[in-house]
Formats: structure tokens, sequence, C-alpha cells
């Protein structure tokens, strides 16, 4: 990661948004890691629209994660992608943290944004381009 500063999150956040970024996005059949393309960069645009207290909880699980071993990480985002095999209470949350780490990572991934120097997207692997053109009346 370079030295992008976010006003949302600190630096480690930031690395704990790029740990959990690879674990859900790593390379592969042709397609850049979450980190290779660079998206992190654009995390403030992402999350611009959160609620406040929205952006400081996910701050928290994002140092969380920059701390925790990549295979607890995976464990997380496993646990979290699997609510219902456990009681509603507990089910309720993980959806809710499964909505919220797919929405953001997610949403970078596929933005077609990348970062400074970078140049592929996931979008160059689908080959997507997205054009409006005007009905011939």
């Amino acid at each position: 990661m370079n030295n992008h500063l976010s006003s949302l999150f600190s630096r480690r956040q930031l690395k704990g948004l790029q740990k959990l970024g690879d674990v859900m996005m790593p390379a592969g059949n042709g397609f850049p890691s979450f980190s290779q393309t660079g998206c992190i960069q654009h995390v403030d645009i992402a999350m611009g629209s959160a609620h406040p207290d929205d952006v400081r909880d996910f701050g928290y699980l994002l140092l969380l994660l920059h701390y925790a071993p990549k295979p607890i990480v995976t464990w997380i985002v496993k646990l979290a992608d699997q609510p219902d095999r456990f009681p509603e209470v507990l089910a309720s949350q993980l959806r809710k943290l499964n909505i919220g780490i797919k929405g953001v990572v997610v949403s970078l991934y596929y933005s077609g944004k990348t970062g400074f120097g970078q140049t592929r997207s996931p979008l160059d692997v689908i080959e997507f381009s997205l054009t409006c053109k005007p009905l011939d009346q």
C-alpha cells in the first residue's frame, strides 16, 4: 500500500481493509487481487454517504483485522457468510457484518477505479464498458 491517507481511516485501519480485501478478492484466473488494483485509495468516496457511527464501527473492525492473522480474517469472512448456522441472535449480527464487509470491498473492487500507478481493474478482465447513447427518434 502506498502513502495514501484517508480522512476517515488510519493507516492501520487501511491495512486491515487491504488484508480483508485480499482475503475476499485474491488474485487468480487473470483477476488482480484487491491490493493490486489500488482501489483502496477510493475508500473515502465509497464510505462518503455512510452514517458516521457506521464509519466509526467499521473502523474498529478494520483495526481488529489489521492485528489479526490472515487465517483469523479468513475465518471471520467465512463465519459472516454462513449466518444460518447460528442462533438468530448471532445470525442477525453476522448478516450485518457480511453486508458491511462485502458492500465496501466489492464496491471498491468492481468500481473500475484504480490507485495511482495501477492500471489493472477487474472490469478490464471481464471487458466491461458502460456506454450510454441517446435513442434515435
